[in-house]
């Protein structure tokens, strides 16, 4: 966003849409936007092409024009989806139209819908668009899913069942809505598109993305060696033939939908909101209910003949359980020497996951041939209803679908307390566990854990890991625990239940799953790590603070590093460790910025500062920021031209990304009589200040410069 290359890719898409006969075209520039609370002026915007129909209302196609970061081409995410952007343009521009067309190509998608955000506000036609469809990744075979849910509400159902019906009358079949992973991500924000600000403002809106879990977007392998021209005709054709309809027969009326999809037996069932509420409020009666009559009917035992503790032995067998889960990607990890043996063969490892729970599981039931645990079903059904009424109460405050889940394992608790079939009971507690472990592992996960090995930059401490891992193992625990007092509930109820943990701890079936880990982990052994597609990343960071000289340079791996080599003029090293952190033995110079101008103070009850300053540099920046402190009290009264972010003792003005060689700060505010203003510079510069080249194996390498300028500020009277 905001880039030199985002500038002209903007620019020769807006001469396409000349080119093609658009009756407006132009840039709409985006000066400044806020990310994550905090305010960067940018240089973005939005590639924008009209072509006029008979009637006055718009209909808008859109792709994000911008990549995720400077080292990444965004071949399919999302250069394809603005290529399909650019071809309906020109197809379309040969045809007679109804509606008006706008194609935009929207700068910033990739740090928060920024473009999109922009033109839903500033477009001065925006009350007469009627309805957006977006194209965000292409390229890539596999699920085509359509995005279609903001947290309020959905797309209207006439827009959703007209692209299943064109993409199954075009041949394809490609569209897949993954239910779980959008119950989780409408409720706490994620994934999205340029879509989203359209829908938001109450306009129907859909987005198509391919390959979240086959394309390695995001990272220097999202190039067009990996696009397939097949699938960028797909998208193409989807929305070629949602237009095609549109501009027969006109859009209807609805404008929003309240509904969750659930693609099932080949259909497409429409669950309204009313009735997902209505179920959560059910299964929440029916759970006290059943919480209520299995009190009702608990065994009366006598205090000196209670078994104690039943609960939290039940407690220790799942923290058994959820260690053991985990410790097959450990072993892998011991014996490939890497941190993330599964990047590439990321399903075959759940299936290694799930025979250690397996594994973990014989082990906690070694356990029950000492301890003794409560007959009493009560014992289990409180302790289990009292975990899911939690959850679907918390779960409740991300909205009524993500209540769902609990909601019907609790329901499933209920059945299975109220019916007296031993086979219906054992059913009820083997459907149990199901919702909620589909939330957990939901359809795009190998997306997410991919892109969680970023994090490993930061994962740099034995405490670091250790805290990662058990927090991991507490979520696992907590998760699934309602589930194992649920099991141990049925094992109570149901006598000849009990023979399967009998038959299951035999050493016989150790044996078997013994096997079965040393087998099928020998087969796993076998696959890469890491391949062309899917590479770890170094990072080199170098650090110079101006004033005193101080440098510093880091190398970094989100991986161990494995055959990497750094050249230097001074220094050569040769890696092949289980490490991912050292600091190089080299110093250097890096004073690329320069500062001028006046910092003036007007006295009175509140001293008013006027500043005035001009930074520039002698390379090109990626990012800068400037921050004013002040050591006593609040910075108040702030008047400038320039987007800021303050926090009451702190003003800070920031530029995102590859900002003019010179800034020219302006801005008046007020302080305390008699403070100091501290100021702070820094930028950061995509190259090195030294020659030096980092190579690694199966890993891409990125350069940084982070150049930092303090100073007391010395105020000249006005």
């Amino acid at each position: 966003m905001g880039s030199a290359n985002e500038q002209r890719a903007l620019l020769w898409t807006v001469d396409k849409f000349i080119s093609f006969g658009a009756d407006t075209a132009y840039v709409m520039v985006v000066p400044e936007t806020t990310i994550e609370n905090r305010a960067f002026n940018t240089n973005s915007g939005v590639a924008i092409g009209i072509f006029r129909g008979d009637a006055d209302s718009t209909i808008v196609i859109g792709g994000h024009i911008d990549s995720a970061g400077r080292e990444i081409p965004g071949a399919n995410d999302n250069g394809s989806g603005t290529a399909c952007v650019i071809e309906l343009s020109r197809i379309w521009s040969q045809r007679s139209r109804h509606y008006n067309l706008l194609y935009a190509a929207f700068g910033g998608e990739e740090r928060g819908l920024i473009g999109s955000k922009y033109f839903v506000n500033h477009y001065s036609e925006i009350d007469k668009v009627v309805l957006m469809l977006q194209i965000d990744m292409a390229g890539s075979e596999g699920w085509l899913i359509p995005f279609f849910d903001v947290k309020t509400h959905q797309a209207p159902i006439w827009l959703v069942d007209d692209a299943y019906t064109i993409d199954g009358a075009l041949g394809y079949d490609s569209l897949n809505y993954p239910t779980h992973f959008f119950s989780l991500n409408n409720a706490f924000g994620g994934a999205g598109s340029d879509h989203l600000p359209f829908l938001q403002k109450n306009i129907p809106a859909i987005d198509f993305t391919a390959g979240i879990n086959a394309s390695p977007i995001h990272t220097p392998q999202d190039k067009i060696d990996y696009i397939g021209k097949p699938m960028l005709a797909r998208s193409g054709r989807l929305v070629d033939g949602l237009l095609t309809k549109y501009q027969e027969q006109g859009i209807p009326t609805p404008r929003q939908g309240h509904y969750m999809l659930w693609q099932i037996f080949g259909g497409r069932l429409f669950i309204p909101k009313w009735l997902i509420i209505t179920f959560d409020i059910l299964a929440w009666v029916l759970g006290a209910w059943a919480f209520y009559h299995s009190r009702r009917n608990r065994l009366r035992i006598e205090k000196t003949q209670r078994v104690k503790f039943s609960g939290a032995k039940l407690f220790l067998m799942m923290i058994i359980i959820a260690i053991f889960t985990q410790l097959g990607e450990a072993a892998m990890q011991f014996l490939k020497g890497l941190r993330y043996p599964w990047l590439v063969p990321f399903n075959k490892y759940l299936w290694f996951a799930a025979i250690w729970m397996a594994a973990g599981i014989w082990v906690s039931s070694q356990l029950t041939r000492k301890w003794t645990f409560s007959p009493d079903p009560y014992v289990y059904v409180k302790r289990a209803a009292i975990f899911l009424f939690m959850f679907t109460i918390l779960s409740g405050l991300g909205g009524e679908r993500l209540a769902l889940y609990p909601a019907m394992t609790l329901t499933c608790l209920s059945i299975a307390i109220f019916v007296r079939s031993p086979f219906l009971k054992i059913l009820a507690t083997l459907i149990a566990p199901v919702p909620m472990f589909r939330l957990m592992f939901m359809e795009t996960l190998p997306f997410v854990a991919r892109s969680s090995i970023e994090g490993g930059f930061s994962i740099d401490s034995f405490f670091r890991a250790f805290t990662y891992s058990a927090v991991l193992t507490a979520i696992l625990v907590l998760w699934y625990l309602p589930t194992v007092y649920l099991f141990a509930y049925t094992f109570v109820s149901v006598q000849p239940a009990l023979k399967v943990i009998k038959l299951y701890r035999k050493p016989a079936m150790g044996m078997l799953i013994l096997v079965a880990i040393f087998g099928y982990g020998s087969y796993l052994f076998s696959f890469p790590a890491y391949n062309e597609k899917w590479r770890a990343t170094v990072r080199v960071d170098s650090e110079y603070e101006i004033r005193s000289g101080e440098s510093k340079l880091l190398l970094k791996g989100n991986e161990y590093f494995r055959n990497v080599k750094v050249k230097a003029d001074t220094l050569h090293r040769n890696y092949d460790a289980r490490i991912h952190k050292d600091e190089l033995p080299l110093s250097f110079t890096a004073d690329w910025i320069r500062v001028s101008g006046t910092n003036s103070v007007l006295t009175g009850e509140k001293d008013t500062v006027v500043v005035n300053w001009q930074l520039s540099s002698k390379r090109l920046w990626y990012r800068t920021s400037v921050e004013i402190q002040v050591d006593t009290l609040e910075i108040g009264d702030i008047s400038t031209n320039l987007a800021f972010r303050h926090q009451k003792d702190k003003l800070k003005f920031s530029w995102f990304a590859e900002p003019p060689d010179t800034l020219q700060v302006t801005a008046r505010f007020t302080i305390h009589p008699g403070a100091k203003l501290i100021r702070e510079i820094t930028a950061v510069f995509p190259e090195m200040p030294i020659p030096i080249e980092v190579t690694a194996e199966l890993a891409n390498v990125r350069y940084r410069t982070t150049v930092t300028y303090h100073d007391t500020l010395k105020l000249s009277q006005l």
